[in-house]
């Protein structure tokens, strides 16, 4: 784990005014592998990609986008819970992914969900379907509350949701006082089950099972968001490609 300390706000709000170079500014250094692998896709590589460290800090910047109006910048995000609440109109000019996160668009735009072996496929989508259950209580809680600041709580790991693959782990339902979501919230994501539910844990569910003991070979959730991203083909990434393209065009 690097040990690097991320900038302020106003060390990259200083950067930005100073750059002569194009610049992607997007949330979090996790991201920056994905970014600079859609980079090399641009017509352009003379670009600069600059981190910010998450997503609050992102829109910290963005509020001031007026201090480095004559440079050319673009912000990229992903949409969390814009997903299901719409994108703020002061909001409209970054670049959000069409899913939850960027996970979402590789995943959904790849074919890696036929890794899984055919004698796993039955514990593989009632893993999805234990993982379902909690995302859409989840969604229910957040839809209820009424609060200004109020965050969808959707980053735990699968392995602590459901560790053994047959039921929502009984000590983390009671924690997060889980209750069955009602049927209509159900359908609502299932529908869109590969946009909706995190990407980060789209991934994690199928390398549960690509790095089980006894396989030819294993893989990592990284592994595997890595191997989605090159497979080609993807219609989603090459949307925000040509998304970037265009808007360091007119910037």
């Amino acid at each position: 784990m690097s040990n690097r300390v991320t900038p302020s706000v106003q060390e990259i709000v200083s950067t930005l005014k100073r750059s002569s170079l194009p610049t992607l500014v997007i949330e979090g250094s996790d991201d920056v592998y994905i970014y600079r692998y859609l980079k090399s896709k641009l017509s352009s590589r003379v670009v600069s990609i600059q981190p910010c460290g998450g997503r609050s800090t992102l829109f910290k910047i963005h509020d001031r986008k007026h201090e480095f109006a004559d440079k050319n910048i673009v912000f990229i995000a992903d949409k969390d819970s814009y997903r299901f609440d719409g994108i703020p109109d002061d909001r409209k000019d970054i670049i959000f992914t069409e899913g939850y996160c960027i996970e979402n668009d590789i995943y959904q735009g790849s074919t890696i969900h036929s890794f899984i072996d055919e004698e796993d496929s039955s514990s593989f989508e009632l893993l999805r379907t234990l993982i379902l259950r909690w995302y859409a209580f989840e969604l229910e809680r957040y839809n209820a509350n009424q609060s200004e600041n109020k965050t969808l709580e959707v980053s735990a790991h699968i392995n602590v949701i459901s560790p053994d693959n047959t039921q929502l782990c009984p000590l983390f339902s009671q924690r997060i006082g889980f209750r069955e979501p009602n049927t209509q919230t159900l359908e609502f994501v299932a529908n869109a089950y590969d946009s909706n539910v995190r990407g980060k844990q789209l991934f994690q569910m199928l390398s549960r099972f690509m790095s089980k003991k006894g396989r030819f070979s294993s893989f990592s959730d990284k592994n595997l968001v890595e191997i989605a991203l090159k497979q080609g083909g993807n219609d989603l990434l090459q949307r925000l490609v040509c998304d970037m393209e265009n808007k360091l065009a007119v910037a």
